[in-house]
């Protein structure tokens, strides 16, 4: 009787996927999987983190873009694999268990039809991204909006925007919005 091998270990999708998003930064397989595993250990990190400030570094350390003063919730996923890919301005806030995905793609069995695409997502200068949220590949929130609790943003949202459901739609123009309060 063997002793369990990588091979047995780790699936051919996952051989499949690491290699693809290797090969996509032009990284040594090897290189690419360190980086992996510290992000991964980074996100679960910030994920529980108990001081907000402490999330939000945790996650810049992954290399999300996030400006200064950036409220992130506790479970928040930011892509685990192209976390650089998505910009959040200053005094912007993510709320609880929200999931903001830069990559979509296929299963090994439809990738033809569905490639792997990747696009960035930025959310703008004071966004209000309540929980439970999910922000799609190539989405850009404008300054100032707030994003309902729930919603599906798979399109742009203009700037002093409430927008809300799935998906996400606006449903009303915010007037007076952008000065900070003391």
């Amino acid at each position: 009787m063997g002793g369990i091998t990588m091979t047995a270990v780790i699936s051919n999708r996952d051989k499949v996927t690491f290699s693809e998003v290797a090969d996509h930064y032009h990284s040594n397989k090897l290189i690419f999987g360190i980086k992996y595993l510290k992000n991964w250990a980074l996100e679960r990190l910030a994920s529980c983190a108990p001081v907000p400030s402490w999330r939000a570094k945790l996650h810049k350390m992954r290399g999300v873009n996030l400006g200064k003063n950036v409220y992130v919730g506790y479970d928040v996923v930011f892509d685990r694999l192209h976390p650089e890919m998505i910009t959040v301005g200053d005094y912007a806030e993510i709320g609880d268990r929200c999931f903001l995905s830069a990559h979509s793609r296929g299963s090994l069995t439809t990738r033809q039809a569905y490639p792997r695409t990747i696009a960035p997502i930025k959310i703008g200068r004071g966004v209000s991204v309540n929980p439970g949220c999910i922000i799609t590949q190539g989405v850009e929130i404008g300054e100032n909006s707030i994003i309902g609790i729930g919603s599906v943003v798979s399109r742009d949202i203009s700037p002093n925007s409430l927008a809300l459901g799935y998906p996400a739609r606006v449903v009303k123009k915010l007037d007076g919005v952008g000065d900070l309060q003391n």
